[in-house]
C-alpha cells in the first residue's frame, strides 16, 4: 500500500495554508497601520511623565487654527491703517483748500448719485449739518478722523463702518458752487464729496491724495 496521499489531496492542504498565511498578513497590516496612524508624546506632570497620544488630524486642525488666528490678527491690523478714496472712478475737482476753517480738504466727483464708500474703517463720531446746510459726516478710528460733506449719507451715528462700505450717494447739498462760482442751489451742478482727514499719529491734517491706497 502507498503511504503517500494521493497529490489532489497534498495540494489541497497546501492552498489551505497559503490562505490562512495571507489572512494573517492582511490582519496584521491593519493592526500595525492603526497604531502608526497615532503619536505618542510624553510631558512631564508633577509625578511623573505621562503619555498624551494625539492623532495626526489633531495636529493639524490645532496649526490650520493657529495659523488663521495670525493671519486675521494682521489683516485686521493692516485694515484700520487703510485709508481710500471714496469712490472706485473719480474726478478731482479742486486740489488741497479749506485752511481758513482748519481743513487740508480735497474735492472729488464721481456723478450724481455715485456710490460714496467709506475711506475707513471706524465707526460714525458724527453726522449733522452745519450752518451752511452743507450735510457733515465724521468718521473716526484710532488713526485717522475723517470729515466728508456734502453727500446724501444713509447712515448714523454710533455705527462700525467698514473699510469700502457704502455710507451714501454723491450729491450736491448745502454750499455747493458751478466752474464759475455761482451757487448750484437747487440746480443740477456742483455735484461732489468734499474730504478731510486728520492723521492723529502726526496731530494734523494731510494731503487725501498722498496717503489713498
Amino acid at each position: 500500500m502507498n503511504a503517500y496521499p494521493p497529490p489532489q489531496i497534498k495540494q489541497g492542504i497546501d492552498g489551505l495554508a497559503l490562505a490562512a498565511f495571507l489572512l494573517i498578513g492582511f490582519g496584521l497590516l491593519i493592526i500595525y497601520r492603526e497604531i502608526s496612524s497615532n503619536h505618542v508624546y510624553s510631558k512631564p506632570t508633577a509625578f511623573g511623565v505621562e503619555n498624551q497620544t494625539v492623532t495626526e488630524n489633531q495636529e493639524a486642525q490645532s496649526a490650520e487654527g493657529e495659523l488663521s488666528k495670525d493671519q486675521g490678527v494682521h489683516t485686521n491690523q493692516n485694515v484700520a491703517k487703510m485709508v481710500s478714496a471714496p469712490y472706485d472712478d473719480y474726478t478731482l475737482t479742486q486740489g488741497p483748500h479749506g485752511f481758513s476753517y482748519g481743513h487740508m480738504a480735497i474735492d472729488l466727483s464721481a456723478g450724481k448719485g455715485a456710490i460714496i464708500k467709506s475711506p475707513i474703517q471706524g465707526i460714525v463720531a458724527d453726522l449733522y449739518t452745519d450752518r451752511y446746510g452743507n450735510p457733515t459726516l465724521v468718521l473716526e478710528n484710532e488713526y485717522y478722523l475723517v470729515t466728508m460733506l456734502h453727500g446724501k449719507f444713509k447712515v448714523a451715528i454710533g455705527d462700525q463702518i467698514a473699510w469700502g462700505q457704502m455710507i451714501g450717494r454723491e450729491s450736491n447739498l448745502g454750499l455747493t458752487t458751478d466752474m464759475q462760482g455761482r451757487s448750484c442751489n437747487n440746480r443740477a451742478c456742483g455735484y461732489h464729496t468734499h474730504i478731510n482727514i486728520y492723521d492723529k499719529q502726526l496731530g494734523e491734517n494731510v494731503n487725501p491724495l498722498e496717503i489713498f491706497k
